[in-house]
């Protein structure tokens, strides 16, 4: 008895992209362009006005638009071995097992890279906390860092305001530790908080932005250069979380191609693998539109 080729392939992208669903929340899903290996995303360049204009005819100009390129890269999962066993017994919920070995987390992967291809540290342009000390929770990380408070966001929405981004969908970005800083500082009682994803999260918007948890953001050294996912870091690593206005970021994902080579001599098993593309960036090429709020080191 072969396993079910197209219910095995619904079920991995379903799987897929319900760990990745966060992302459509606080950016653009460009996913229809992911045909290829890049995503050229075109920024509009400035138009001339004049005002009260006297002076005829008109100098002619031309706009000068950019493109912000996403690069999309494949993520293949190891093939794995499903049993004859597994198959008499390959209910929905075995499926779903049997999925989360197969892909390894790769969902999860996803969604932090994509929030580590979004995040810079440009200057004037990232928050760093003030909040009273925390322990460290970065990998490898010791000693304290100073909490994420009401403080900072509000200095990452001046930022935001002084780029002059939409002040609409406006989304603060945080893993759970960093979460519950912000609302030990802000005094909130467990009525105000919500929960998205299973996550907690504040919806009511909190100084324009709408409070988002994942279990990870992005990790950085201590002179904030941004660590790459599953990276052990050092005792002096600190954590950010990112202020972002939807517009400004952006992902995509292909469709999930998987491979299942049915009743294999040599494993007495079906064999199971696939691969996907997938890449995020922020959009504007002056990276205006995501504020990263980070870490302070508290002595």
């Amino acid at each position: 008895m072969a396993i079910q080729r197209e219910l095995w392939a619904e079920m991995i992208a379903e799987e897929l992209r319900a760990k990745i669903d966060p992302l459509k929340m606080f950016a653009m899903d460009l996913s229809e362009y992911a045909q290829g290996t890049t995503i050229h995303v075109p920024v509009a360049g400035a138009t001339t006005i004049l005002k009260n204009n006297s002076s005829w005819p008109m100098d002619v100009s031309e706009r000068t638009d950019t493109v912000v390129d996403i690069t999309l890269n494949t993520y293949h999962w190891s093939p794995m071995r499903v049993t004859q066993a597994d198959k008499v017994q390959l209910s929905y919920d075995k499926m779903a097992s049997l999925y989360n070995s197969l892909n390894g987390g790769l969902g999860e992967r996803l969604l932090v890279e994509s929030l580590i291809s979004m995040t810079h540290c440009t200057s004037n342009q990232y928050v760093s906390t003030t909040g009273v000390a925390y322990v460290a929770h970065a990998p490898s990380a010791t000693g304290n860092r100073k909490g994420l408070t009401g403080k900072d966001l509000r200095a990452a929405a001046a930022i935001l305001d002084k780029q002059k981004v939409p002040i609409a969908d406006r989304y603060l970005v945080v893993d759970s530790i960093m979460f519950w800083q912000l609302v030990d500082d802000l005094a909130y009682n467990a009525e105000r908080v919500d929960v998205i994803n299973g996550l907690p999260s504040i919806t009511t918007p909190l100084y324009g932005f709408t409070v988002v948890s994942v279990p990870q953001v992005v990790y950085l050294t201590s002179t904030v250069a941004i660590r790459e996912y599953g990276h052990a870091g050092t005792t002096t690593d600190v954590a950010a979380a990112l202020a972002i206005q939807k517009s400004c970021a952006g992902f995509g994902m292909s469709e999930v191609a998987t491979f299942v080579k049915e009743d294999d001599p040599t494993y007495q098993a079906d064999i199971i693998s696939g691969w996907v593309l997938h890449g995020a960036k922020y959009l504007r090429t002056g990276k205006e539109g995501i504020v990263p709020i980070i870490q302070d080191i508290a002595s």
